[in-house]
């Protein structure tokens, strides 16, 4: 606000202090623009039918305190001003929503401090207001995003959670901010959440941990922050229910291969058999979740063998890759399609929570004895060369070699198909952003390897 706009209320009803008051902002040629009441009735009316920067309030007044006056402010901040020897009464006016106080004395050297306090006042209610401004926009954002996300203290008292949280949990907003979250639910004191929240606050290490609510898994992380925890709950219901079936499919299979007493080799080859059935099956139900990625996986899949083959890979080692390429993306089952087809720009939360699908899947794929191999492949697809990828950071020949096939295979279809967010890319102009990323993002040779496939494929199409 400029200078010459405020507007100050001045309540006293001492003559002499008041005169000196209007004198001393005239002869100092203070930018203020004050209106003068001598009595609680008048700045009552005076505080509602007018909007004023700053209130200076005499504590004694003939009908009543300035202190009462405090009550009828509003948001006007208020300076209160005492006689010498009442340092107890602005203490208590401090208490009671005062924003400062001078003390009188007889030579009034109190008014060559009121300019600066005025100043000082005026910052504080701005910065306040800046804050609150602050405070407002993180709530929108904060409910702009479908996961569950919680804020606590290290007393567990929650500072702020947003609409899918409340969602979650059956409670309002009021019913959570400001109260502490053990005992507006004394069970979690029992709970594994519980010794997950103790933990990360302990050691500051990340902390992740699975529970029911009602008929729905969920995954939360939580993270040690300066003021205390922060918590995000992922529903992994659909996930959790995904792998049940794998494993129960797992052992269904491997039951009924115990019971033949056929031949040994043909019994592996009826496994394998509904093992690739299973993943065609889950391939085609991660594709109809999303329209711009249906067929995604089975042309990753070609790009990836003809890659492999380059390598040498032949038998069990390109059914590992195929496995891989069909399945690596399976960890965005449990991600909501309104987040997978979103074409405005990712929040942070957001990109993190697309940045778990890697490792979601890996765990997934893993719990299948015979696909252990896929699930380190499928981790892994999205670390890069030079170590800067995720989740682990691994780089070179860390990384399997048929997650860095994939991760030219993947990068190179998803460029030359269309998003929700952008069209596709030529050819030339994605095989040149392959070429920019070498030795960074993907290995040298994979990429010289699918060079050679693709000029390969070029020349059997003009066949």
């Amino acid at each position: 606000m400029p200078e010459e706009d405020i507007k100050v209320l001045l309540v006293d009803d001492d003559e002499i202090d008041r005169l000196a008051i209007q004198r001393f902002v005239q002869r100092e040629g203070l930018p203020y623009r004050l209106d003068v009441v001598t009595s609680k009735a008048a700045a009552v009316e005076k505080l509602r039918n007018n909007v004023y920067d700053i209130a200076i309030l005499d504590f004694l007044l003939p009908d009543g305190t300035g202190m009462e006056i405090l009550a009828q402010v509003g948001e006007t901040p208020a300076i209160f001003v005492t006689g010498s020897g009442d340092e107890r009464t602005a203490v208590k006016a401090l208490r009671q929503g005062a924003y400062d106080y001078l003390i009188k004395d007889p030579e009034r050297n109190y008014l060559i401090v009121l300019p600066a306090t005025i100043s000082t006042v005026l910052e504080r209610k701005h910065a306040e207001r800046a804050l609150i401004e602050s405070e407002l926009k993180h709530r929108v954002l904060l409910n702009s995003i479908q996961t569950p996300t919680l804020a606590l203290k290290e007393d567990m008292t929650v500072v702020y959670c947003n609409d899918a949280y409340t969602a979650l949990v059956g409670k309002s907003v009021g019913e959570l901010e400001g109260q502490n979250l053990l005992e507006v639910f004394p069970k979690l004191r029992s709970s594994h959440t519980y010794q997950a929240y103790l933990k990360a606050l302990q050691t500051g290490q990340t902390q992740e941990v699975e529970g029911a609510l009602g008929e729905r898994f969920y995954h939360s992380r939580i993270f040690r922050t300066p003021w205390g925890i922060l918590a995000i709950a992922e529903d992994v219901t659909e996930r959790r229910l995904a792998q049940e079936a794998l494993i129960r499919y797992n052992e269904e299979l491997e039951q009924r291969v115990a019971e033949r007493t056929a031949d040994l080799e043909t019994a592996m080859s009826d496994l394998e058999r509904s093992y690739s059935d299973t993943i065609k099956a889950i391939t085609a139900a991660m594709d109809a979740k999303d329209s711009y990625t249906r067929g995604h996986s089975e042309e990753v899949k070609r790009i990836a063998l003809s890659i492999g083959r380059r390598f040498g890979l032949d038998g069990s080692g390109l059914r590992r890759l195929e496995y891989a390429a069909l399945l690596h993306d399976i960890g965005k089952i449990g991600i909501s399609d309104q987040l997978l087809t979103k074409s405005a720009g990712l929040t942070d939360l957001e990109y993190a929570a697309i940045k778990l699908h890697p490792e979601i899947g890996g765990r997934l794929v893993s719990q299948v004895e015979m696909l252990r191999e896929v699930g380190a492949i499928i981790q892994a697809h999205h670390e890069f060369y030079d170590g800067s990828g995720y989740p682990l950071g691994l780089s070179g020949d860390q990384i399997p070699l048929e997650a860095r096939i994939i991760s030219v295979a993947d990068a190179y279809e998803a460029m030359t198909s269309d998003r929700p967010y952008r069209k596709a890319f030529e050819q030339g102009e994605a095989t040149r952003r392959l070429l920019e990323a070498e030795g960074t993002q993907f290995d040298p040779r994979v990429i010289k390897a699918f060079l050679e496939s693709t000029k390969e494929m070029h020349k059997q199409d003009k066949c």
